[in-house]
C-alpha cells in the first residue's frame, strides 16, 4: 500500500494485537476499520513515540501520487475529511467506502490523550455523583 499523502510505501507495524501501516517520510498512519478502537481500547498516549524508538525511520523511498488522499486499500476511492473525538476535536481523512482512516503524525497520539482524558473525566466524583442522582430520578421497574 501506498501512503495517501505522498506516495511512499507504508510500512507493516505490530502493536499489540493490531497491525498499522505506517509511512516512515511523513509518520502518516493508515489504520483498517475499527483499528481505531482496538488502539484506544488498549493503549496509553505516546504511543507513535514508542514506535519511533522501536522501529526508527529507515531510508525510504519517495513515491508519486497520482492524486492527493486517495484510500490505499480501495485506491479509486477519495478520503473525506472528518472530526473525531471525545474532547479535543481531531481531523482524520477517512474512507468512505473500507472505513479506514489516515492520521496525519501525532493524531493517534491526541486521539489517545483524548481518551484518556474522557476516561479519567467519566470516573471523577462528580460525574459519579451527577449518574446516580440521574439514576434516582428514574422510575423503579415492577420486578
Amino acid at each position: 500500500m501506498k501512503c495517501p499523502s505522498d506516495g511512499t510505501q507504508l510500512a507493516r507495524i505490530q502493536l499489540e494485537q493490531v497491525a498499522i501501516d505506517k509511512c516512515h517520510q511523513c509518520d502518516g498512519i493508515w489504520l483498517d476499520h475499527s483499528e481505531l478502537k482496538q488502539l484506544r481500547n488498549s493503549s496509553q498516549p505516546g504511543l507513535e513515540e514508542d514506535i519511533e524508538e522501536e522501529y526508527g525511520n529507515p531510508v525510504t523511498q519517495p513515491g508519486s501520487i497520482d492524486d492527493h488522499m486517495r484510500c490505499p486499500v480501495c485506491q479509486d476511492v477519495g478520503l473525506v475529511g472528518r472530526h473525531i473525538s471525545y474532547f479535543k476535536p481531531v481531523k482524520v481523512d477517512g474512507c468512505p467506502k473500507c472505513l479506514g482512516m489516515w492520521l496525519d503524525d501525532q493524531e493517534l497520539d491526541t486521539l489517545l490523550e483524548d481518551k484518556q482524558e474522557m476516561n479519567e473525566e467519566l470516573h471523577s466524583p462528580g460525574v459519579m455523583d451527577f449518574v446516580k442522582f440521574v439514576a434516582g430520578m428514574l422510575p423503579k421497574r415492577p420486578r
